[in-house]
């Protein structure tokens, strides 16, 4: 029916997605930036050589650490990474060729596959509402859905006409006479073109009183697909509401009895998922009915008497109260369209002089009336509260993440909605968890603190709070199917085992550096520092005692060894200190290992420290 949107030659969805996380790896975690100058530092990563040395600035008593991995590395080790520098040349060139590629035009937001798992380009999410230029930027969102080949995608390129004008500051126009029709991708015939949602993959950034909207359209194919795949008419219906602020709900000829039983199915999904992530579930719904077999009876006010019939008709019916509580509501518009005419159909160009007069001049109200109200139709969370482009890109991504499983199963809203309750669930324990094991060992902790407690100790005391959380979580589950409750408490426990390991090895590496470092501290410097065989001998009682009474008999061995040391010769004292401190971390390390194993290894370690004692002795 009009001039197809032709795609220029591009990489696969696969590589552009890695073409974009390419670019993540050339940015500076410092100043989000891309590198310049780069340096690596000791444990791999790189950072500006400016970044990194304002970062490590500041005096930082327990050694600098990388900003990304925490590992400690030496100050004065920054490597020039000049291979480094000319791939970020490289990529920046390649970066702006990408950009260039894409500009303007329709691209492939998400989309499902045969077992009904949505998939969704995160490149383009980055690229439309993650941009740092607008992520800060309130948003609209105009959404289509409806059956397949009711001109959805012809009416939208329309409006990409009259929002384009309306960026440019130029007065509104539907475009020129002869002018074939182009942007989504449309044409005559009863196979479906968009599968899933696309996007225009560059908003329309609108000004007004010094406040700045981008302005996003969005169409979509097979959200009402029900008899095809249920479980994916519900992924993408749901999907439509979280983004769209103003929905056209494209009919043909009248609302049938089909679309009233999908639209109640959409109300549910739609009501639940804005629950899930805060989100007004249904901001404006407007009916728009093509076709319309009164050609002297269209328009806006036209379509007031007709929803007010089919709100009298569905309440007679006693079915679907969703549908009759949202057609009595005032977020509910209609228009009415009538045929565009044979020569529109049969020109393939989708010209306004192809059409039939009545007809254009209806769509051409109803586009100027949509483009002329956006500032009234902002994208709002639950409390009224505009959001930004940056907060709608993250909560799409985190939508599709709990929904890109192979296959749930569930075959009702309510089910979906317990699934994602789940999904969000199982992510706010893991962060629990985290803060828990922080809270047990936070990075300040002086490194008496950190000896106070073995490692085989703090594996206990986590194990312990493991059992627990996964004790919550599973009470906390939602639903009634059995299977899938318990593979999500099964998965719960994997993910905080693995929790734990990374921890446990994390905080073993702590102890055994502090042990290191107070017995090198203590073993070569009091002599310097207490003045004198007399100082030392004080020092010694002094660290001792307090050793003993925070760390227990074994590390004041340590530190009452160390002392002994320095006092003979302060180089021998930080090789006896190092050489106890070494023995004692290991010892530790071990006794974590053998008590995760079951077994329990105290006493010959003790046997093995003092034997170092007396042996550096």
């Amino acid at each position: 029916m009009g001039g197809n949107r032709s795609k220029p030659a591009a990489m696969s969805r696969e590589g552009s997605a890695h073409f974009y996380k390419l670019e993540e790896d050339i940015t500076c975690s410092i100043c989000l930036h891309e590198l310049s100058d780069p340096v690596s530092i000791t444990c791999g990563h790189s950072f500006c050589k400016p970044c990194i040395s304002s970062y490590w600035a500041p005096p930082q008593p327990l050694g600098h650490r990388c900003p990304e991995c925490r590992r400690v590395c030496p100050k004065d080790q920054l490597i020039p990474a000049y291979r480094l520098q000319h791939m970020v040349s490289k990529v920046q060139l390649a970066f702006k060729e990408e950009r260039s590629r894409l500009a303007a035009g329709a691209a492939q937001l998400v989309y499902t596959d045969e077992h009904a798992r949505l998939w969704l380009d995160e490149s383009i999410v980055d690229r439309c509402f993650l941009d740092s230029e607008i992520s800060g930027y309130p948003l609209c969102l105009i959404c289509v859905i409806g059956e397949k080949r009711r001109g959805k995608s012809t009416l939208l390129n329309y409006i990409l006409r009259a929002l384009h004008n309306l960026e440019q500051g130029l007065p509104f126009s539907m475009g020129g006479e002869d002018e074939p029709l182009k942007g989504f991708e449309w044409r005559a015939g009863s196979d479906s073109l968009t599968k899933g949602i696309w996007v225009w993959n560059q908003p329309f950034i609108l000004e007004r009183n010094g406040e700045k909207m981008a302005v996003f359209v969005l169409d979509t194919e097979g959200s009402m697909d029900i008899e095809s795949n249920r479980e994916a008419c519900m992924k993408l219906s749901g999907l439509s509401m979280l983004l769209s602020s103003y929905l056209i709900f494209n009919v043909n000829a009248n609302l049938k009895t089909t679309e009233l039983d999908y639209l109640e199915m959409y109300l549910h999904v739609s009501e639940l998922i804005g629950e899930s992530f805060s989100l007004q579930y249904l901001q404006h719904l407007n009916f728009l009915v093509r076709d319309w077999h009164d050609s002297d009876n269209c328009g806006r006010e036209a379509a007031r008497s007709y929803i007010a019939h089919e709100t009298e008709k569905v309440r007679r019916s006693g079915r679907n109260r969703r549908v009759l509580g949202t057609l009595c509501s005032p977020c509910v518009s209609g228009f009415l369209l009538p045929h565009p005419g044979k020569n529109f159909l049969k020109s393939n160009q989708g010209r306004l002089s192809d059409m039939d007069e009545d007809f254009r001049t209806f769509l051409t109200t109803y586009v100027s009336d949509l483009v002329g109200g956006l500032w009234t139709y902002h994208k709002t969370n639950v409390y009224e509260q505009k959001i930004t482009c940056g907060q709608l890109g993250q909560t799409l991504k985190d939508f599709v993440s709990i929904l890109q499983r192979e296959h749930f199963g569930f075959d009702s809203p309510v089910e979906m909605f317990y699934l994602i309750e789940n999904q969000k669930n199982m992510t706010k324990t893991v962060q629990k968890f985290r803060d828990f094991v922080e809270g047990q060992a936070p990075t300040t902790s002086s490194p008496f603190k950190i000896l106070g407690v073995t490692p085989s100790k703090m594996r206990t005391k986590v194990s312990e709070e493991v059992s627990r959380f996964i004790l919550e979580y599973e009470q906390s589950l939602k639903g009634s199917n059995e299977e899938e409750k318990q593979k999500l408490a099964d998965d719960m426990k994997i993910l905080l085992e693995q929790e734990v390991e990374k921890f446990c090895a994390e905080y073993s590496n702590r102890f055994t550096k502090c042990a290191v470092g107070i017995g090198c501290a203590v073993g070569g410097g009091v002599l310097s520092l207490a003045g004198g065989i007399a100082g030392a001998a004080v020092a010694t009682t002094v660290l001792a005692a307090e050793a003993v009474a925070i760390m227990g008999s074994t590390t004041a061995a340590m530190i009452t060894g160390a002392v002994g040391g320095s006092i003979t010769m302060g180089t021998i004292g930080t090789g006896v200190g190092a050489g106890v401190g070494v023995a004692i971390g290991h010892k530790e390390k071990k006794k974590d290992q053998s008590t995760d194993n079951g077994c329990d290894d105290s006493q010959s370690g003790s046997q093995d420290t003092q034997q170092l004692v007396q042996k550096q002795e």
